[in-house]
């Protein structure tokens, strides 16, 4: 069985909302240090750091929620995503998050943000071909919470 399926990597608002606050109450630090007298450039380079940090988490979100739809090419012994080949034999399980599919493999300890997706909305053939991919692998298929990097 060889098939592809589109999928996309969505949008997180409540991982965007929680970082705008973050950086909302960085830039305010950084305000108050830059104007106190007893002004500490080590405090100043961390919050800078942090600034840089959560901008470039955001930045990342935005890009990957933004882009075109992937494929994920379902093969015989191996799954295909953007190029990366992971074979079934590496596989833990599937798991299911409400629309979140995570491919959870063996020797990590979380999902890998490559791994994280939802099927394209128009695709209403995906998640039985992906499910019935697994079952024939013998990969368990589990409706759980999994944390997600990024």
């Amino acid at each position: 069985m060889r098939s592809q399926l589109a999928i996309k990597y969505p949008l997180r608002a409540k991982f965007l909302i929680s970082m705008v606050v973050i950086l909302a109450i960085t830039i305010q630090m950084l305000i108050v240090n830059s104007l106190d007298g007893n002004f500490k450039i080590s405090i100043y380079v961390m919050n800078i750091l942090l600034l840089l940090f959560i901008v470039g988490a955001i930045t990342v979100a935005l890009f990957r929620s933004a882009g075109k739809p992937k494929s994920l090419l379902l093969e015989p012994e191996k799954l295909v995503l953007e190029g990366k080949e992971v074979s079934a034999a590496d596989i833990q399980g599937v798991w299911i998050n409400e629309r979140w599919y995570g491919i959870k493999l063996k020797r990590r300890r979380i999902v890998p943000m490559k791994l994280c997706f939802v099927l394209q909305p128009r695709q209403s053939a995906g998640e039985p071909e992906l499910l019935q991919w697994a079952e024939e692998h013998g990969i368990p298929v589990e409706q759980r919470f999994f944390i997600r990097w990024m």
